[in-house]
């Protein structure tokens, strides 16, 4: 069986490739880049040359993209696409209604929202990480290293002062708040006739499926929410003195998750673990039923408690190291990439 994987750019991919090639797979990767996830022709007809070239074959992608959805239903082969980060939008595509489609959802609720577009063909698949053996640079501060493409927002007209100055304090209150998310649920009639009137995404293609109003409003708040408090954190990392350093395992890790990612651990987080980081983060629902909050990872409740947990765990390197190794084993057992990689195979068997 010869799989096609598309590549896109993701730092896993190659690792997933070395792991199916082990369980007997030809792998194909094709690397032409992808100038528009919908129409760009020039992909469609190289993969569709290189699909009608391959013999008993699939396609994988890390994320899901309607182009290769398309190429798969005409050629009548699988398409595995597993989404690991927020890129969900292309899921409104009507593609996602293709029967040769097997998508793989890394967050539980977009899974289960999802589901019913595609019944026997979406899946909720947490992440998997490889466990890499990395040097720790001690004495450093870092964050999670995150390749978030936020959507781009637009407000139609300009919005009244009243709805400027709630969204704010919408905001600024659940930035308070980590585990509970509460501002979609809140929001006055009022507010969501207004915002429905003035608020829009990017335009998206023409067989794109409307965007529920409360989605929409509930991405832009999250997103909103996400950039904020992720530019807040860099700063406060950067104004402790330490040697900060984002792109590498360092000797205190801090992780601060999208807001869209409203259960389970980003993978992201859980690459720092399986190379033996210490990971300082907020409360996410459903960490517990993995991880033991104090003996695996450490929690933050607050700006205020991060920088005092961060000054504490600098200066004790036995219990950082002690937790790290802990949290290490613990995603071993429950998110190595290879386990993931046979969840997948299992499914397509089934």
């Amino acid at each position: 069986m010869t799989i096609i994987y598309c590549r896109t750019g993701e730092t896993v991919e190659e690792s997933i490739a070395n792991i199916l090639k082990d369980k007997g797979f030809d792998i194909y990767q094709f690397s032409k880049r992808i100038n528009d996830v919908d129409y760009d022709q020039e992909y469609i007809q190289e993969l569709t040359d290189v699909v009608e070239d391959k013999k008993h074959t699939m396609v994988w992608s890390l994320g899901y993209f309607p182009i290769i959805a398309r190429v798969c239903k005409i050629a009548q082969i699988p398409y595995i696409s597993w989404v690991i980060r927020e890129t969900w939008n292309t899921l409104y595509s009507e593609t996602v209604e293709y029967k040769t489609n097997f998508i793989f959802l890394a967050e539980e609720n977009v899974a289960t929202a999802f589901y019913s577009s595609n019944p026997g063909h979406i899946f909720y698949l947490p992440p998997g990480v490889e466990l890499l053996e990395t040097k720790i640079q001690n004495g450093t501060v870092g964050m999670c290293s995150y390749n978030m493409d936020f959507p781009k927002y637009y407000m139609k007209e300009e919005c009244s002062p009243y709805l400027a100055g709630y969204i704010s304090g919408l905001i600024e209150a659940q930035k308070k708040i980590y585990g509970y998310h509460f501002v979609s649920d809140i929001i006055t009639k009022k507010v969501k006739k207004e915002l429905s009137s003035i608020l829009t995404e990017e335009s998206k293609g023409k067989d794109y499926r409307k965007k529920p109003l409360k989605i929409l409003i509930d991405d832009f708040l999250c997103d909103s929410i996400t950039k904020e408090e992720q530019k807040e954190v860099e700063g406060l990392l950067i104004g402790t003195g330490y040697c900060y350093n984002k792109n590498l395992v360092c000797s205190v890790n801090v992780n601060v998750t999208s807001r869209k990612w409203k259960k389970g651990l980003p993978i992201d987080m859980l690459a720092i673990m399986g190379a033996g980081g210490f990971i300082l983060t907020n409360y996410q629902p459903g960490m517990e039923e993995i991880f033991k909050i104090g003996e695996d990872l450490v929690v933050y409740e607050d700006k205020t408690d991060l920088i005092d947990k961060l000054n504490y765990y600098m200066k004790s390197e036995e219990e950082r190291s002690i937790i790290a190794q802990k949290g290490r084993e613990k995603v071993k057992n429950y998110y190595k990439l290879e386990q993931r990689i046979n969840d997948i195979i299992y499914f397509l068997s089934v």
